[in-house]
């Protein structure tokens, strides 16, 4: 029961997808619901993924990969878009560790931030354009490594706030769940990309974990915000990767 609940915890709070339950899950549920961040991943780039094998005959390769892309904004509720928006707002206009996360927690979104948004979207538009059948399986793995990404970000780095959304989850120094979650990312990268999956995941890794730091160096830990900046961060490092690679594996 709990690991049902778990998941549907974890679903609720990745996706706009309505789950059973939502106003009575407790902190046992949200920090067990890590374990399922990867599992949850997988589930957004099957349907995006779907979306394109379905549709990739019937509409020119731009209308599809604007779809695509108001599919996962949709699905996500663009939580990991507004993070990416605060973050470069409070990293570009504070000027101290209290400033920056003034600025990141204001409901306001600054010229930086809608800027950043606005690259970020062109770009993950541009990679989706050129989806194909080889690339299919890198579509479908961006998210997967996004989501392990939210835990990495979560259980090395300690929290900047006292409160937040990052909050909800108190998995700082749950290596248990990382080594877990980081085996499952793995696993999945490998069964769909084989040897090209693991450099992949170094590639993400060590990007993560550069960008990562240095927030947390700013901000003296890491915030919900960063997770999400991180998440969409390494969704664009494996879509990159694989129009880089021509989705050879």
């Amino acid at each position: 029961m709990r690991l049902v609940r778990s998941f549907w915890c974890a679903l609720g709070f990745l996706t706009r997808i309505p789950v059973p339950g939502a106003s009575r899950f407790d902190e046992d549920d949200w920090r067990r619901s890590g374990y399922w961040f990867p599992v949850i991943g997988l589930l957004l780039g099957v349907v995006i993924g779907l979306l394109w094998y379905l549709l990739r005959g019937l509409l020119a390769p731009p209308v599809l990969a604007a779809l695509l892309l108001c599919l996962y904004v949709f699905l996500t509720g663009g939580l990991h878009l507004d993070g990416l928006m605060d973050t470069v707002d409070g990293v570009y206009g504070g000027r101290s560790r209290e400033q920056r996360l003034a600025f990141m927690k204001d409901s306001h979104v600054g010229a930086f931030g809608v800027l950043a948004a606005v690259l970020i979207l062109i770009l993950k538009y541009s990679l989706y354009t050129q989806i194909n059948f080889n690339l299919l399986p890198y579509l479908v793995m961006a998210p997967v490594l996004g989501r392990q990404a939210l835990i990495w970000a979560q259980v090395v780095f300690p929290y900047a706030r006292q409160q937040g959304i990052g909050s909800l989850f108190p998995l700082y120094g749950n290596y248990k769940m990382m080594m877990i979650t980081t085996g499952i990312s793995l696993f999945l990268l490998v069964a769909l990309l084989k040897l090209t999956g693991v450099g992949i995941f170094i590639a993400a890794g060590l990007l993560f974990f550069l960008v990562a730091g240095g927030l947390s160096r700013l901000l003296g830990g890491l915030t919900g915000d960063t997770y999400g900046t991180l998440c969409e961060l390494t969704e664009i490092v494996v879509l990159l990767i694989g129009v880089i690679m021509g989705g050879r594996l």
